[in-house]
């Protein structure tokens, strides 16, 4: 039986599971030239990841950080390095999903003049390939803390 703090934990994995799903499909619908369903999943991503991201703070609030029970070397050789790992790619990921949105709403949407268009146009798509490349290693490196965390053998 799982006790409270993996619950949290996979209710938080979940959603963030469900954001990672919505970013894809947003890409899908860009590469096959849907405009606005693209808009439509990539805003959809960024509320769920805000959402998620007010929600995973406060439980780092009420609830602490999570202690894990591996030994001293378990936690330096693979604890640490994958939740720095993680740690910086999450904030990569949330500052570029964040520039991009802007780009996405403002410059695309009401841009003047062919040149900007094209040129935000290209910006958009290139931080767009790096933020789901940083994205999915966030997802990768979540579900890898997790394990480290709860699962025990």
């Amino acid at each position: 039986m799982m006790d409270s703090r993996a619950m949290v934990w996979m209710g938080i994995l979940a959603v963030l599971t469900g954001a990672y799903v919505s970013a894809i499909r947003g890409v899908r619908s860009a590469r096959a030239g849907h405009v606005e369903a693209h808009a439509h999943w990539m805003f959809t991503t960024c509320t769920v990841g805000g959402v998620w991201l007010v929600v995973y703070v406060c439980k780092q609030v009420v609830l602490g950080p999570e202690r894990f029970g591996g030994s001293a070397t378990q936690y330096w050789t693979w604890y640490v390095p994958i939740l720095v790992i993680h740690t910086v790619l999450a904030l990569t990921t949330v500052g570029l999903a964040g520039y991009n949105l802007y780009i996405g709403m403002t410059k695309l949407r009401n841009g003047t003049g062919m040149g900007a268009m094209i040129a935000s146009v290209s910006s958009h798509r290139r931080l767009g390939r790096l933020m789901v490349g940083s994205f999915t290693g966030t997802m990768a490196s979540a579900y890898l803390i997790y394990l480290l965390l709860y699962a025990r053998a």
